[in-house]
């Protein structure tokens, strides 16, 4: 189960930097902010997924 958070959250980083990329392509700033902040609490999500389930 904690594998497969971690894929669904990785899948989720790949898609939110398409969204970051389509928000910076046409200048919206806020929009891009937005994008950062929740790719970085995903990226984090999957670390800790990672190492929780390395220890099992």
């Amino acid at each position: 189960m904690l594998a497969e958070l971690r894929a669904d959250n990785l899948s989720l980083v790949e898609s939110l930097r398409r969204a970051k990329k389509a928000a910076d392509d046409a200048s919206d700033n806020a929009t891009s902010g937005l994008v950062d902040t929740w790719t970085d609490e995903a990226e984090r999500r999957a670390w800790f997924l990672f190492e929780v389930g390395r220890e099992s």
